[in-house]
């Protein structure tokens, strides 16, 4: 692994310790809002949002697994988010290199 790699799983394995923090923030996470939220923030829904939004489910919701305690639940969902992200980028990568 290069020097750049190794710096790399580093600052991923801080992100994903680090993760828990968000367990003891008031409110919901920037960006993960429901409609009803976006309504009183702004006053409206956008159609598009609207729409939408109930189409898309999440694989953990809430970031809690049954059974498992909030804190190890959030690990879970940052550790499994992280390794999805990194599969969907192997994936990219090795298609890139097969059109070229």
């Amino acid at each position: 692994m290069s020097q750049n790699g190794k710096y790399l799983l580093i600052f991923i394995l801080v992100v994903i310790a680090l993760t828990p923090l968000g367990l003891i923030a008031e409110g919901p996470a920037w960006g993960e809002w429901s409609v009803e939220e976006i309504r009183s923030m702004i006053g409206y829904v956008p159609q598009s949002i609207e729409t939408t939004k109930p189409l898309i489910s999440a694989i953990i919701p809430d970031y809690e697994i049954s059974g498992v305690s909030a804190l190890m639940s959030t690990w879970i969902s940052a550790a499994l988010g992280a390794g999805l992200i990194f599969g969907v980028m192997i994936g990219i990568k090795k298609l890139s290199k097969r059109a070229s």
